[in-house]
């Protein structure tokens, strides 16, 4: 069925190539939403919102080295492919 007006939820844009480029602004509006109810005093609000950023970020780049290095070196050698 085609429509005129685009509709976000059931025509989803084509993002499928580049995914992990939408995990930087979700985790900025994550952060922006999560310290606007957590800060106590707004002068300290843009400081924790940009820790917080590179807090979430930092810990997934991590995590990602660490799944990259058990799936290519650590697993091969505990369980080896029969030849």
């Amino acid at each position: 069925m085609m429509t005129l007006a685009y509709t976000p939820f059931i025509d989803a844009l084509p993002l499928h190539d580049i995914w992990y480029l939408l995990i930087v602004p979700m985790t900025i509006f994550l952060a922006i939403g999560y310290k606007g109810v957590r800060c106590t005093h707004l002068r300290r609000y843009p400081r924790e919102v940009s820790i917080f950023i590179v807090q979430i970020l930092g810990i997934m780049a991590l995590l990602a080295l660490s799944f990259i290095v058990l799936v290519d070196f650590l697993i091969p050698m505990l369980a080896p492919m029969p030849a």
